[in-house]
């Protein structure tokens, strides 16, 4: 450290007396370059390591020469790139560029590890490097002191679970760097939890919920984090020490006396947190802004104590309207922690959840967020994404995101155009043109995508079909040009594209288009898209499993798919006109789903069912021209969890009169359908109004119908 402080202060004299005359600078194009530390064990194995790491990648050597030093060689003649760990520097890295010699300083390893693939993506500007399988380097190696502008970096990307890349990029990993994540502290009670540590809720105690006060509680997550990572030297990991997900708060004597009420627990668990991060100062500790945690304490949190706050209700448009009351709650939230703790982690979203397939442009409305996160104090991001799943383009958006939670200020198409012509160099045109036009256009129209979305909400706020066939045949036409790792990576991205294919053509397909096909009657669906369905199949050959986060694996989605295609159903003689809620009045925007002639997927309410929340009424024509009794079949969803249950009654109107009526006794329950199939004769009513009241089992209960049919 003391050298490192001599070097700085003659190097900022330096500075001061040739300021009258431009300064050069390191020259990277030197034939000749010495990789030099201060030979203290920690910086002498960061030189060690990009020496290593530069050298094996160096493939002309007669050009350009490496050599490793802890001392100045005598008479060498080229560049030198020092470099040293300052645990206690003043910013995360700093960078001094002068004539002859790079310095590079970082706090940590980590950091100039990082450092380190930058500079050798750099030096491949001039040299011959295989950089092939290193993503390009976005810092310009002036004379500086930089700090990251988030600490704790995380996009829940499939990429960034390999450790590898995690390092390249420097980004943290919540499987690697939590001893503790999310409402798991079960886990520190190894031989279950003894009463004392239970809560004592309403005067008994309880094992749904802790006492964040009782020393057993502290004694279990001491002997745990003992037990599974000791006390050091090693890296630090970080805890969540979170209630169990219920609104059970402990009101005992110690607890209420720390601050606890009724309602929050937050009192205590800060107490247990500050005294944690004494017990163990190379870690972190952090809780949760959530339902008995929401509320900030009254008190400081420690140095090494912060708080994980979820972004759910906040708005995912790039652009946030500051006056909408849900951002101005946040901001409330936010501000009240941040006069309590420096530490704020955010949970927010950056997949589909109900899709992980079909393109989610996520990464300008992140970027433009990230100000707005700053600003208040936000000092880590966990960007939840598609996890342990394949999505498409999941390798550049980690690049990307890496990339701008350590500067904000980059530029996003940059980084993607510079990322696709390193990694897919023959399809990078195409790749970057389609990605950045559907960014540009949620970023143009500050569209507010949910990250629970439907194909059909996707469709109508975000999906352009006709861009997305013309890419995905490009691709197609493109794939026999590849080779090697790009054509695998495009022919993956093929196949499991197939799947939004097969989303078009279930959304879009009728009759008129030939989707669907009629014979004697009977409608059955055409075998234009056995391609995709073929493609989408070989996709699991590669590694896909998941299409989306409940219910999504992909060989269920295939069998719903061939169960379509073996089925043949009576074309349907109804023909809705409307439908709308009973109570509200207000139309369905999805009534024509009733009269499709397209089963809905039972895996997936998402899937051809029209969803209402209240007692509905739908409005059509009995199409039927022969006289005498008719088929009347209509299916309805059962999703205890999603509350989808069968309605209470069903009733058929005409002309202001009802004419019959069905209950749930009609009903014939088979899994997860429940089947209304009646007999009825509606020779005299052509125009028909049908009445679906939901199920009074449960208060907010949900209608889930994929076809009223009449044949």
């Amino acid at each position: 450290m003391c050298r490192f402080k001599r070097f700085v202060w003659l190097w900022g004299m330096f500075s001061l007396l040739s300021s009258s005359c431009k300064a050069a600078t390191f020259d990277f194009a030197t034939s000749q370059l010495l990789i030099l530390s201060n030979g203290d064990k920690e910086s002498a194995q960061a030189a060690d390591y990009l020496f290593g790491h530069l050298d094996k990648r160096n493939t002309d050597r007669s050009k350009f020469r490496i050599q490793r030093s802890d001392t100045n060689l005598e008479g060498f003649r080229g560049g030198i790139v020092y470099v040293e760990i300052v645990e206690d520097l003043e910013s995360d890295y700093e960078i001094i560029n002068e004539e002859g010699r790079l310095s590079l300083f970082g706090r940590n390893r980590a950091v100039l590890r990082w450092l380190s693939y930058m500079l050798i993506d750099r030096l491949g500007d001039y040299h011959r490097l295989d950089i092939a399988d290193i993503p390009p380097s976005y810092i310009d190696f002036k004379t500086g002191k930089v700090d990251f502008a988030f600490r704790y970096r995380d996009p829940h990307l499939q990429p960034n679970l390999n450790q590898d890349l995690s390092g390249i990029l420097l980004t943290h990993n919540v499987d690697r760097d939590w001893g503790l994540w999310g409402h798991n502290l079960r886990k520190v009670f190894v031989e279950g939890i003894e009463t004392e540590a239970m809560a004592l809720v309403d005067g008994r105690r309880d094992s749904e919920q802790y006492c964040f006060s009782s020393e057993k509680t502290y004694q279990a997550i001491k002997a745990f984090v003992l037990e599974e990572y000791g006390r050091g030297p090693r890296d630090a990991r970080w805890f969540m020490i979170a209630p169990n997900d219920n609104d059970k708060v402990c009101t005992c004597a110690s607890c209420r006396k720390l601050g606890n009420t009724a309602k929050s627990a937050t009192a205590a668990i800060v107490v247990l947190l500050n005294r944690l991060t004494k017990e163990f100062p190379l870690d972190y500790f952090y809780t949760t802004a959530y339902r008995t945690t929401r509320e900030a304490p009254k008190i400081r949190l420690a140095e090494r104590a912060g708080v994980l706050l979820s972004t759910i209700d906040l708005p995912k448009s790039p652009q946030l309207k500051m006056e909408t009351p849900s951002v101005r709650e946040f901001t409330t939230l936010l501000q009240s922690w941040k006069a309590q703790t420096s530490h704020i982690y955010l949970w927010d979203y950056i997949s589909n959840f109900d899709d992980y397939i079909t393109p989610f442009p996520v990464l300008r409305r992140v970027q433009r967020q990230l100000a707005y996160f700053k600003k208040m104090g936000v000092d880590g991001l966990f960007l939840n994404g598609s996890g342990y799943d394949y999505s498409p383009f999941d390798d550049i958006k980690t690049y990307v995101l890496s990339a701008v939670m350590i500067d904000p200020s980059l530029s996003v198409s940059d980084l993607v155009k510079r990322y696709h012509q390193r990694f897919y160099p023959v399809s990078a045109d195409l790749l970057t043109s389609y990605l950045l036009e559907i960014e540009d256009r949620l970023d143009h129209n500050n569209s507010d995508i949910a990250i629970y979305s439907s194909f059909r909400q996707l469709m109508k706020y975000g999906l352009d079909a006709d861009r997305f066939n013309k890419f995905y045949a490009d691709l197609v036409l493109l794939e026999p040009q590849l080779s090697g790792e790009e054509r695998y990576r495009i022919k993956r991205l093929i196949d499991v594209l197939s799947y939004t294919k097969l989303q078009l053509d279930y959304h879009q397909g009728n009759l008129a288009n030939g989707f669907l096909e009629i014979e004697n009657d009977m409608c059955r669906f055409s075998n234009r898209n056995d391609l995709f369905i073929r493609r989408l199949r070989e996709s699991q050959k590669e590694g896909i499993t998941n299409y989306k986060e409940e219910k999504g694996s992909i060989n269920l989605y295939l069998r719903e798919w061939e169960q379509l295609k073996s089925s043949v159903i009576p074309v349907n003689k109804f023909k809705i006109s409307k439908a709308s809620g009973i109570s509200s009045g207000e139309l369905l925007d999805e009534a024509h789903l009733l009269s499709d002639n397209k089963l809905g997927f039972v895996s997936d309410f998402n899937q051809g069912w029209l969803l209402a929340g209240e007692d509905i009424r739908a409005i059509g024509h009995n199409l039927n021209k022969r006289q005498g009794p008719v088929r009347l079949e209509m299916r309805f969803l059962l999703n205890p969890r999603h509350r989808m249950y069968v309605p209470d009654r069903v009733e058929l109107w005409n002309g202001g009169i009802k004419i019959m009526e069905f209950t749930s006794s009609d009903f014939v329950l088979l899994q997860d359908i429940a089947t209304l199939k009646k007999d009825v004769d509606l020779s005299d009513h052509t125009d028909l109004e049908i009445k679906i009241y939901k199920s009074k089992e449960l208060k907010n209960s949900v209608i889930a119908c994929d076809e009223v049919q009449l044949y």
